[in-house]
């Protein structure tokens, strides 16, 4: 089955301000599913989504499916 590639957003450490910044990671989930389980995620914090999206597409690019 192959997979696709989302970038998840959540609240990072809090900073000076008053909103925390968010962090990005990327997540692969099978091709036909889009809301379902994730089967890998990086293990890592990315500050930006261009980031993350790379991260992914590595990981992509080395595991292009499963049977």
């Amino acid at each position: 089955m192959a997979f696709k590639i989302r970038i998840m957003a959540n609240h990072g450490p809090r900073g000076r301000g008053p909103v925390p910044q968010l962090v990005y990671r990327a997540e692969a989930y099978e091709n036909d599913e889009r809301f379902a389980e994730r089967k890998w995620a990086c293990e890592h914090e990315h500050e930006t989504v261009e980031h993350a999206f790379n991260c992914g597409e590595e990981w992509l690019a080395r595991n292009p499916k499963i049977d």
